[in-house]
């Protein structure tokens, strides 16, 4: 029997590419319209939207990245995309974009703190869905264990975690189909990580 073993993604570039292959596992109908891209003066990691045409970015942070400032990046870049979203619509209508609904984000990382976790449900529900993965390996193959951080209800104790999902992730799962358009980042508003940010 092949054991099954923790490890450590291998670089930012490695977990993106193992949370964009696995990205139905969140959410059947997500597709990625933008990877690594620059926002507000740091790269969003996924560009995300789903069958209502919301757009959900996805922030992702390595083991010994703090999951805080995450959080406090998730908040900047939804600022900083909401401002832009009525233009992408119009822009490239084939991306189904609803400039109507509020920017969300997903945040993956190994753990979230207390403080992290009650940060972010003082925000309107739905707004900031929090993830932790673990990566693991058997034998030649790699993937990873996904599993949403519950939101404490009105009448739960503090601290207490509402559901959890888990999903495990294998390695060869189909990725998603990629939508494309004729414009180019900048016709969107969009950076590329080695350009800077034009901001506000």
């Amino acid at each position: 029997m092949t054991e099954i073993q923790k490890t450590q993604p291998l670089s930012i570039d490695y977990l993106r590419r193992g949370v964009k292959a696995q990205l139905h596992q969140l959410d059947p109908g997500l597709r990625v319209i933008a990877e690594n891209i620059m926002g507000l003066a740091s790269p969003i990691d996924l560009v995300t939207v789903n069958d209502h045409g919301d757009v959900i970015l996805m922030l992702l942070a390595l083991e010994g990245e703090s999951d805080a400032a995450l959080l406090t990046r998730s908040l900047a870049q939804r600022a900083w995309v909401a401002a832009r979203v009525g233009d992408w619509a119009k822009l490239a209508p084939e991306l189904k974009i609803s400039p109507d609904t509020p920017v969300r984000a997903i945040l993956l990382a190994p753990s979230f703190a207390t403080e992290t976790r009650a940060a972010s449900r003082s925000l309107r529900a739905g707004i900031v869905q929090l993830v932790r993965y673990t990566a693991v390996r058997a034998g030649p193959h790699s993937g990873l264990l996904l599993e949403t951080v519950g939101s404490r209800g009105p009448s739960s104790p503090e601290g207490q975690q509402g559901p959890v999902r888990k999903f495990t992730v294998p390695e060869t799962a189909p990725p998603l189909p990629a939508f494309r358009s004729n414009l180019r980042d900048s016709d969107l508003g969009l950076k590329s990580d080695t350009e800077e940010s034009l901001g506000e």
